[in-house]
Order: C-alpha cells, then structure tokens, then sequence
C-alpha cells in the first residue's frame, strides 16, 4: 500500500521522515533604518563624486507590458524625481519593467529607488536601448552596464534579469568626509549597515555583501553568469547553496527555494543525507497544508519512479525506490546507490518524481545548481554512503 515501506532489493525501505522541518536561520544584521538613516544623510555628499547631469527617464508603452528607461548618472534627488515619472506614467499595462543603464551615483537615490520598485512590484533588467524615435520601438544594443548605486536600484525588482548583453557590477561604498578616521569609520559602519540590510530585504545571498565589501570602485566586482544566479542577485527557481545542518543525529545537506512551487509544483526544500550507508533524497512541501493527498500518491506512484538527471547522466529508478508520504510536509524519500549520490553531487542536476501531470494535479521536481566541481554540502552528507 502507498505510505508504507516498500521493498528494496529485500529489505524494507526505511521510513526516513526526520522530526524536525526546520532549517538554519540565515545571518541577520542587526541594524534599523530609525538609527542609520541620520548618520546616513550627513555622509551622503562623500558618498558619490559630483557628476554632470541626472538619470534620464522614458518609457515605451506596450499593451501588457511597458517599459521605464532610465539611463545615466544616479544624482542627488533622483529617487524623487523617478517616483513622480513613476506616478505620472505608471499606468494601462499589466506590468512595467525598469530597464537599467547607468554608471551609478548616489548610494541613497539607488536604494530609494530600489524600494520603491519592489514596493510598486515592477521588474528590472539591465539593457541598453536606441534613441527613441516616434512611432517605433526602439533596438536593443549590446553594452548595458549598471554598476555601483543602478546596481542596488536593480536588487528592487520583483522579476530580475541580467541578459549577455549587459553587465553589472557592486563595490564597497565608503563613509568619506570626516575629519577623523574614527568618524570616518563610524560613517562606513553605518553605510555598511543599511547596504546589508536592504540586500537582505530584496532577496541577495549574504555572501553577496561579504564579496563586494572586498572590492574598491577602481576594483568593480563584475559577477558570472553562474554569480549572479548563486547570489541572489537574480531570482531564481533552482536548489543552490546547500548547508550542512544536524538534524536528528544525522548530517544533512539542506537547500529550500520558495520560487520553486507553484499552483501545481510542490517542492520546496531538498535534503541528502546518508542512512545506514544508503543515500536519500527528501523532498518537502513549504508546509502540510501544500503536502500530498491520499489520491495524489496514488497518482504519483502510478507513474512508476523517479528520474535524477546529472551531467554524468541520467538514472531512472522504479516504485521500489520512492516512499510518497501524504497529509505531511515530507513529500517523498528517493532511494539512491553510490554511483547516483556522486552523481549528484558532482554539479547541476534535476530531480524528477514520476507520475506528476496536470491531471493529477501535482509536480514533484527540482533543479539543482552546482559550483564548479560540484556542491560541498551534499557530498559532504553523502560521505558515509560512498
């Protein structure tokens, strides 16, 4: 019967649901806007080089969708002066994208800015456009930079992307101006903290403050493909970053993804361990409520397995191999062997349960995104299995 230990190669397949659904809190920095705001705005002047002219702002309107340009130096005042476009303009589309163009500028404007987007719930990209001409649409042109403060305003769009055509870049800001070095570094605790807080607000891996802390402006920290999708600086639907946690005496290897589930898709978080020398793979919903029906497990095992897509392969594994769970978080425990665990672990992959269509009203899979060389964390909860 479903819910109950199938058998592999004679034995049981264990019940490896573990008690806890709770992974490792992320870091949180511990400032508030109420107390940086002030020493914020008496170091702004020190923050950016007087610059020639302000962002200018267009817009091409489309049926659904219309786009905001903005282009240029970020200056004193612009955040304002978009916030008015913004409810001048902002309206008979289903959704605005803000496309980005811009050295940077003011540190403050940028994320002001960057607020009020996600506030608003429109999108960001950086591109480069042509020069408007009346009655067409402009071409889009290679080159589009956005570096520095464009760089945080980008981080406020709901949807964001970073096509091959443009790049963006992030560098440490500092706290200049004073007349001390203590005041000096006084200023730049406080500008460090506000550039952590709202990074962390719109979505970034920490690791993403950590990197560009290190980096000057003369020193930009241009990210790859592959960073901008691990850190957060684009949203993404993929399984990164894995942690290792204990978790009910075993080590596991931990990676959850809210953008992952959807009206049919329910996985939220993946987790590798090893049991008893056997590697497992766990899949869970976001909460009970999302987890699995009676009737949906039996749709899913219908469907007869489970498929693991790696770069040195793809391995299909029966019913024999899966325990479906429902009325529960846990979603699925998937049966591996060594071969398939280092697989796994060598770098991307995609983790497929059968029997999900759109008649039984569920998906159960999950991609995985990998460093090179594959991801730590999940070799590293698989070591006793192979």
């Amino acid at each position: 019967m479903l819910g109950r230990p199938r058998r592999l190669g004679g034995d049981a397949v264990p019940d490896v649901r573990t008690s806890s659904d709770q992974v490792a809190p992320s870091i949180k920095y511990e400032f508030t806007m109420k107390n940086i705001l002030p020493m914020l705005f008496v170091a702004l002047s020190a923050l950016v080089a007087p610059q020639a002219e302000a962002i200018e702002i267009s817009m091409e309107r489309g049926n659904a969708t219309s786009i905001i340009r903005v282009t240029g130096p970020i200056e004193n005042g612009d955040a304002e002066r978009f916030k008015a476009y913004w409810n001048e303009n902002a309206y008979d589309s289903w959704n605005f994208i803000v496309s980005l163009d811009s050295p940077g500028g003011s540190l403050i404007d940028g994320i002001e800015i960057g607020r009020f987007l996600r506030k608003v719930g429109a999108d960001t990209v950086v591109k480069r456009y042509s020069p408007t001409v009346p009655g067409r649409f402009s071409d889009e042109l290679p080159g589009a930079e956005c570096y520095s403060a464009c760089a945080l305003a980008f981080m406020g769009g709901v949807e964001r992307d970073v096509p091959d055509t443009g790049r963006i870049g992030f560098h440490q800001f500092y706290g200049g101006g004073a007349s001390t070095t203590a005041e000096a570094m006084e200023r730049t605790q406080y500008i460090a903290a506000m550039v952590a807080n709202y990074l962390r607000d719109m979505g970034a891996k920490v690791e993403l403050f950590e990197i560009m802390s290190l980096k000057s402006p003369e020193d930009m920290f241009v990210p790859t493909r592959d960073e901008i999708a691990a850190l957060g600086i684009v949203p993404s639907t993929s399984f990164h970053g894995f942690r290792l946690m204990p978790k009910d005496g075993l080590i596991v290897a931990t990676a959850t993804n809210e953008r992952n589930p959807n009206m049919l898709e329910k996985v939220y978080e993946i987790e590798t361990f090893c049991w008893k020398t056997i590697p497992i793979i766990n899949l869970y919903a976001s909460s009970p409520e999302q987890g699995l029906s009676q009737d949906q497990t039996t749709w899913v095992a219908e469907g007869g397995g489970f498929q693991i897509e790696t770069e040195l392969g793809t391995f299909d594994h029966g019913i024999e191999r899966i325990r479906l769970y429902s009325s529960t978080r846990l979603l699925a425990s998937l049966i591996l062997d060594a071969r398939v665990a280092r697989a796994l672990g060598s770098g991307n992959a995609w983790v497929r349960v059968k029997g999900g269509s759109t008649a039984s009203g569920v998906f159960m899979t999950g991609e995985i995104t990998a460093p090179p060389g594959g991801d730590p964390a999940i070799m590293a909860s698989f070591r006793e299995c192979i």
